[in-house]
């Protein structure tokens, strides 16, 4: 009997694989709800919509296609190669390995900013489910001089005359304004106040939030898989829906009028559309490692790494799409071509006060308001629940977290909502968004450099060729060699933007003269830094020691496949013999899983294992 007769048989020999979610469809749909995170639906199709629109969008799209995809790709790749976690998935360039650490920092920063975001539209959610929401009607506001412009047109009119021939601000605040400075806004550092960080209906969204990711976890781990999938299917409804509403409006059509403004394409609006474009896939966090490590060694990891990021590209545009719509049925509604739109100084103005605002003027219903937040309330909260998930598993490790489980992960929640506190002042919340995105982009830069430059392109190719049985194509490997120069430019242009243009509107310390703001940024950015320069100088001096120094530049002698015979097989592939997809059927047998098959299998799988080591005592000409 052949080897491949013995596979194909899919039985005796074949035990069922266990895995963390059950099917490869249910992976497939948590590696997306990972990449429909805050950039996804909250910055760039906002961004985008506010900006222009048309060439925001090519950049968005090539910054995904050039930068994000092809770094996503090697990482699911590596992910189901070697089985590893977030430091030993360093182990072919062992000088970065402890760069984990700085991995788990940001991980943690990560956390708590989309802590904070979640329960920010939990409650624009809830305000917007009421029957007429605060930003649509000035009644809670009655010691501000407050409008509505859907409403009082003429008196937004006379704001906008006074703003075009006086450049003079009429003394007017709109409703949209006034809710979001009350519930979100406030710029404490420059006004010396701590009033943001007592805000009791953030506060009981954070408990909400975590509450319900604690007992959903503890009730069912494989509890996320349905509730992804219900949000999925949601995300795709409401996506329908509001598009449907969007071209049904007269302003969407008066596309004659509203011109392009050169004036939105500067190159802090680029660059940032650039950014968030790449890092929108999910990379740098070693998340898309942890969701995928433990995934069946099988070749539609390539159609993954394609297809689900152009699927939450395609959700983003849709998102800006609907955006844009909202804002020229606004123009169109007031006869206005500029100046329509309210920009606050605040970073997250445009996606909630701005947004709440523009999706008024789609027929004045707030059902389209709940139907747009409660979307984002939903991607962020998955996101949160992974970010969870990845951290109690890290904390398992120790032996105590074990056995007391239930306890650990309470106690964890309460500390990640100690440590939100100080955050929930927007304007350092801003801070986590700049910290998270800069250090995001350090750690793509440390993975591009180790993999495609050290350990070499042409290893990385003959990896998946031995895993997948797919060739590279030149265009890819083009695109790996100059991802790197990619990102670096982007790093300098991010650090341009810090130094000239962000936190102007903060606290000036003339003692050191620095703004508030900039102050906690370089706190955390030299945090991270110095966690990475410790690691780096431990793992200089382990291997000095060993009297090994070159080995921490080349791939360790355990870097492979962790299944024995994989890994035995891999030391002998030579790819221009073997050009086909020899072990793809073999890998049933062996699974790449670290959990236990069931107790009722084990006699048969020792007596197939057994087996099957005969069989796959094999040379290099066995697979021609």
């Amino acid at each position: 009997m052949f080897l491949d007769e013995i596979i194909e048989m899919d039985g005796y020999f074949c035990p069922k694989l266990i895995s963390r979610w059950d099917s490869y469809s249910n992976y497939r749909l948590v590696l997306w709800a990972w990449m429909m995170n805050e950039l996804t639906v909250m910055f760039c199709p906002v961004s985008t919509s506010h900006s222009g629109f048309y060439a925001q969008l090519a950049l968005q799209t090539l910054a995904v296609v050039l930068v994000g995809m092809p770094l996503a790709y090697s990482e699911i790749c590596l992910a189901q190669y070697t089985n590893s976690n977030i430091f030993t998935m360093w182990n072919f360039f062992p000088l970065f390995r402890n760069v984990g650490y700085g991995t788990l920092f940001l991980i943690w920063l990560k956390t708590i900013y989309l802590l904070v975001l979640t329960s920010w539209y939990l409650v624009y959610t809830f305000y917007s489910a009421l029957d007429v929401p605060p930003w649509l009607s000035c009644d809670d506001f009655g010691d501000t001089k407050c409008m509505v412009k859907r409403v009082n047109v003429s008196v937004f009119q006379h704001c906008l005359e006074a703003q075009i021939l006086f450049e003079d601000d009429c003394g007017m605040k709109t409703a949209s304004n006034c809710f979001f400075e009350r519930e979100i806004g406030g710029n404490s550092t420059l006004e010396l106040g701590l009033y943001c960080l007592v805000p009791w209906k953030t506060i009981v969204a954070l408990l909400t939030v975590c509450g319900s990711v604690y007992v959903l976890s503890i009730k069912n781990e494989k509890m996320i898989q349905i509730v992804v999938k219900l949000a999925a299917f949601y995300v795709c409804a409401v996506i329908l829906i509001l598009f449907c509403v969007a071209l049904s409006t007269s302003g969407t059509w008066y596309a004659s009028k509203y011109t392009i403004n050169w004036n939105n394409y500067t190159f802090v609006n680029c660059y940032r559309t650039i950014t968030r474009g790449f890092l929108s896939v999910g990379t740098g966090y070693g998340i898309i490692n942890f969701l995928t490590s433990d995934v069946a060694f099988r070749s539609p990891a390539t159609m993954t790494a394609i297809s689900t990021p152009l699927f939450s590209l395609f959700i983003s545009f849709m998102l800006a799409l609907i955006s844009f719509s909202g804002i020229k049925t606004m123009s169109y509604y007031h006869g206005e071509e500029e100046n329509v739109i309210e920009l606050g100084t605040n970073p997250f103005f445009a996606m909630f006060a701005s947004m709440s605002e523009i999706l008024s003027y789609f027929n004045g219903l707030p059902i389209w308001g709940f139907l747009w937040f409660s979307t984002g309330f939903f991607c962020l909260y998955i996101n949160f629940w992974i970010l969870y998930l990845f951290l109690k598993e890290f904390l398992e490790n120790n032996e105590i977290v074990r056995t007391y489980t239930k306890l650990s992960c309470l106690l964890l929640f309460i500390f990640i909502m100690i440590c939100t506190l100080p955050f929930l002042c927007s304007d350092i919340t801003a801070i986590l968004t700049d910290a998270t995105e800069f250090i995001q982009a350090i750690n793509s830069l440390f993975f591009s450099i180790a993999l495609y430059w050290f350990y070499g392109i042409h290893k990385h190719t003959v990896d998946i060729v031995f895993m997948i049985g797919i060739k590279t194509n030149y265009l890819l490997k083009i695109v790996w060699l100059l991802n790197p120069i990619f990102i670096c430019i982007i790093l300098y242009s991010r650090w341009e933007v810090i130094e000239t243009y962000e936190y102007e509107e903060s606290y000036y310390i003339d003692a050191i003269s620095m703004t508030t703001d900039l102050l906690i940024f370089y706190i955390l950015l030299s945090t991270y830094l110095f966690i990475i320069v410790v690691g780096l100088v431990t793992q200089m001096f382990h291997y000095i020691n060993s009297n090994n120094f070159r080995g921490l530049f080349k791939a360790k002698n355990s870097w492979g496949p962790t299944d024995r015979t994989l890994f035995r097989s891999r030391r002998m592939f030579v790819p221009e013999i073997m050009t086909r997809e020899f072990l793809y059927r073999q890998v049933r047998i062996r699974g790449y899983n670290k959990r236990k098959e069931q107790h009722g299998n084990e006699s048969s799988e020792k007596h197939s294992g057994e087996l099957i080591e005969e069989q796959l005592d094999w040379n290099a000409m066995m697979s021609t």
